[in-house]
């Protein structure tokens, strides 16, 4: 769970600073960038999908919860700051980008455990048809 959560978060600053990039003027060093509201919103939807992501197993539904999720989280930040920058579109951008990261994630780790099982498997000797 802590890996996933880890995930998220990378994920969510990563993000973040992409999207706060585009609103604040060019020249601004990357540690401005980090501390916008934009990034931490992105880093709290990418820690919410993270739990979410460790109990649920099926990759289209964390992408769609993510985009939930973040569209949640923004408007949040949206009642609670006045950081009026289309919270509802902004946090479905974050969300769908999290949820994307962490269906991949899903994907390339079942594809590891199903391939390790199958090379024990074949070295068991399984793979004899004779």
């Amino acid at each position: 769970m802590v890996l996933k959560i880890f995930t998220g978060l990378v994920t969510g600053c990563i993000v973040g600073i992409f999207i706060s990039s585009f609103f604040i003027q060019s020249g601004t060093p990357l540690a401005e960038l980090f501390w916008t509201k934009i990034t931490a919103s992105s880093m709290v939807t990418g820690v919410i999908c993270g739990m979410y992501a460790h109990f649920s197993k099926s990759k289209l539904q964390v992408f769609l919860i993510s985009i939930i999720i973040g569209m949640i989280t923004f408007y949040t930040k949206f009642l609670i700051t006045g950081h009026d920058f289309d919270p509802l579109t902004m946090g479905a951008f974050v969300g769908a980008f999290v949820g994307g990261a962490f269906a991949i994630y899903i994907k390339i780790s079942y594809s590891y455990k199903l391939m390790k099982r199958i090379d024990k498997q074949r070295k068991a000797g399984f793979n004899r048809y004779g």
